[in-house]
């Protein structure tokens, strides 16, 4: 099977027949009967954990792909020049302070 439900549909399409499926094993109906309740549930939660509908299939619908890149746009950017480095200052030495003499006595 071809995949063609996929990622935000995917999810709902599993969280609605799963919350259809409890309404149903809890007595409350959403349609007037409970076997479309039963049927729509299974079927909901079945395409979402296969990942494929056969209805979008057949109407030969899906998850839209991305739009192809021209050739011109494959081509990797210009690379820049890298930057400069900039040597790190050295501390300025310190002058040496003059020999003192030490008095004569």
């Amino acid at each position: 099977m071809k995949t063609n439900v996929k990622g935000l549909e995917r999810v709902v399409r599993i969280a609605a027949g799963a919350v259809i499926l409890g309404q149903v094993m809890g007595v409350y109906s959403v349609f007037e009967y409970g076997i479309v309740d039963e049927v729509v549930g299974v079927v909901l939660l079945g395409t979402g954990v296969l990942a494929s509908c056969p209805f979008k299939s057949v109407l030969g619908l899906g998850s839209k792909k991305a739009p192809a890149r021209s050739p011109a746009a494959k081509k990797p950017a210009a690379r820049r020049k890298p930057a400069r480095k900039v040597a790190a200052k050295k501390p300025a030495k310190r002058k040496a302070a003059p020999k003192r003499r030490r008095a004569a006595r």
